[in-house]
């Protein structure tokens, strides 16, 4: 579908691509990793024709058509989500709005004939493309996106502008899933999706035909969505057939072969340079010194992998032991925009918990953070932290409040205490600043690299209590597979807001899912969690027939009160939903008759003679199409909610 022919590209001194030939097919999945600042979103850009290569050529089929979605500076053209989400279907909608505009000249009184009679034709001939198109559907897709991605009903007609950015993210997401474009270029994009949106994504992309390329550092997302890798390191690209799990064993197998070359040349090649020592005085061995000589010169040289993650490691600093009790929520309640976002909620954090925080966006994790840090005051309730505990808070916006005039080093020695001033170098370095990277200044800094150093200066604050607000967005897996070893190692207590399902399994015990206004608590592993959540999913989509977001009812379900009530309710439903096809079946046979009844007037050119009547029979006529149209989506939805209900629980 596309091909790319030693294609190269430049910025001033820095090697984004070297000479880069690569193949994309029309149902490849792909995995593009990297560490954060070597070009993969460069990379998208050249794909999407947004920028021209320095050099090399790129060759398109002829039928491709591409969506894009980046990390950030989205364009609406749009004034609410619903608009902007189904201007997808612009073919779809030009079809009706021309349909609306013959309307509309139709009850035009002064009308002649003739013209009458071609804008009926013109009529019947887009009516026709509309069916075609199955121009029914619009609604109804852009809904069940809209819903997947996490938007309520109500929000459909609220103005994008009233959303923050990872809200308006989903709305050009939703936009793009529903222009089914033959090849996907997703950026980062569960970067601002709470768990459930991303499980409802990964069912949505296992239905997807086209060709999809992810740049995420969501290892559990690329080990579910993609089947080849490419490695984007130092302006190469190296490719790996297989999910991200099976790229990290097979990388380390051709590692350990690397080093073994690398080895087994250099024992050759000291055995090479001994005989040069030994025979080079003599004359008799001189064109056999000579040719080893031009041997070891023409010798293209093993290099060993560079690869000194594992040996850079940190530990984060622990102040005094704290009390049992680190922290105890008592009936807090808190109140935004008028409304209760959380009330009357109550927990605890014992000495040494590492605890998740999860929950829909919207639903005041990142808040009840803040209030549980004491940047925020609590509408009502009290938060009490345990004896000598001393807490330290990260959020994303503190990569934003870093100081741009400073390098790297100088920004961390800022918050360095004295005794910690040797000891900068070595964390910036397990954070992936190595070398000359600490002498960089802090605007040059990639939103990536930004993370990076203001979790390496929080290293720096000594505390027994951390409270993480999503610390792994916009980091690369590399670094985050380092915090999350620190964290394991960690003696102190942990809160972590977050949706990065890798990295909290085997790192939490215990999981706070904050959910219509209250604190859920899941006992166990985020495995666990995740798998109780995942089979709510499955049984959601089963009822409504739709890749609909969850509504929440992760409850105990396994006794054997609750299957009964479930099973009821289902049956109850199945009842329901069949009485309402059945209603609705009548009521379309009933108007496609009225229907008929109408063409046949149409076809009879003594209706023109009389203006007002044919006015008055088109206005009937296109009443009978909308309510027509109104119709088919009713009985689509309830007909496709029956089908999956009668698979999944007969």
């Amino acid at each position: 579908m596309i091909r790319l022919n030693t294609v190269n590209l430049v910025f001033g001194s820095k090697v984004i691509l070297d000479t880069v030939s690569l193949h994309i097919q029309r149902n490849d999945r792909i995995g593009l990793i990297g560490p954060n600042g070597t070009g993969k979103s460069t990379l998208f850009k050249i794909i999407c024709r947004c920028i021209e290569p320095s050099a090399g050529t790129i060759i398109f089929a002829k039928d491709t058509s591409i969506g894009y979605l980046p990390q950030e500076g989205f364009v609406f053209k749009k004034k609410t989500i619903f608009e902007e989400a189904s201007s997808a279907f612009e073919d779809i909608l030009s079809l009706k709005n021309q349909i609306n505009k013959i309307h509309t000249q139709l009850e035009d009184s002064s009308l002649q004939d003739e013209d009458r009679q071609a804008l009926l034709d013109h009529y019947a001939h887009l009516q026709h493309q509309l069916e075609v198109v199955n121009g029914a559907k619009v609604n109804a897709e852009t809904g069940k996106v809209l819903k997947g991605m996490g938007f309520k009903e109500a929000d459909f007609e609220r103005s994008i502008s009233t959303f923050s950015g990872g809200w308006q993210m989903r709305v050009a997401l939703s936009k793009l899933l529903l222009q089914e474009p033959n090849l996907l270029l997703l950026d980062e994009p569960t970067n601002h999706l709470d768990i459930d949106s991303i499980l409802w994504l990964e069912e949505y992309l296992k239905e997807f035909k086209g060709g999809l390329i992810i740049i995420s550092h969501d290892r559990a997302f690329l080990d579910r969505n993609v089947s080849k890798i490419w490695e984007l390191e130092k302006g190469d690209i190296s490719e790996y057939y297989g999910n991200y799990s099976f790229y990290e064993a097979e990388k380390e197998k051709r590692k350990e072969l690397q080093i073994a070359r690398y080895t087994n040349q250099q024992k050759r090649i000291k055995e090479v340079e001994r005989f040069i020592e030994r025979f080079r005085a003599k004359n008799t061995k001189a064109s056999q010194v000579q040719s080893r000589i031009h041997m070891l010169e023409k010798m293209e040289r093993e290099e060993l992998p560079e690869d000194t993650v594992e040996q850079v490691k940190f530990r984060f600093r622990t102040s005094k032991q704290s009390g049992v009790t680190v922290l105890d929520v008592k009936d807090v309640s808190h109140i935004y925009d008028g409304r209760f976002i959380f009330q009357d909620i109550c927990f605890s954090i014992e000495r040494g918990e590492k605890v998740a925080l999860v929950g829909q966006n919207g639903s005041g994790k990142s808040t009840l953070s803040r209030i549980i840090a004491g940047i925020e005051q609590p509408y009502s309730g009290t938060i009490k932290m345990g004896h000598n505990v001393l807490s330290e808070y990260f959020a994303q916006e503190h990569a934003e409040k870093l100081n741009n005039n400073n390098t790297l080093l100088q920004e961390i020695e800022s918050v360095a205490p004295f005794s910690m001033i040797p000891h900068v170098r070595h964390i910036l370095g397990a954070f992936l600043f190595s070398g000359n990277d600490v002498f960089k200044a802090v605007n040059v800094l990639s939103g990536g690299e930004k993370s990076r150093l203001s979790l390496a200066k929080m290293l720096l604050k000594s505390a027994n209590f951390l409270i993480l607000d999503e610390p792994t967005n916009h980091i690369d897996i590399t670094t985050k597979k380092i915090l999350k070893n620190a964290l394991l190692d960690y003696t102190g207590s942990v809160l972590i807001v977050s949706h990065d399902r890798d990295f909290l399994d085997g790192l939490v015990s215990k999981v706070y899912e904050l959910r219509n206004g209250k604190i859920h608590i899941h006992l166990g592993s985020f495995k666990d969690f995740l798998e109780k959540k995942a089979s709510v999913l499955h049984m959601e989509i089963a009822e409504t027939g739709m890749r609909d977001t969850p509504s929440s009812k992760l409850e105990d379900c396994g006794s054997q009160k609750q299957q009964y009530l479930q099973k009821k309710e289902q049956n109850a439903r199945k009842r329901k939903l069949t009485k309402e096809v059945q209603t609705v079946e009548e009521h379309i046979a009933l108007l496609e008759m009225q229907k008929k009844e109408f063409d046949h007037v149409f076809s009879d050119v003594t209706l023109y003679n009389d203006k007002e009547k044919s006015v008055e029979i088109n206005k009937q006529y296109k009443t009978l199409t909308e309510e027509l149209d109104s119709l088919y989506k009713r009985w689509e939805i309830a007909h496709t909610e029956l089908e999956s209900l009668h698979d999944t629980y007969t």
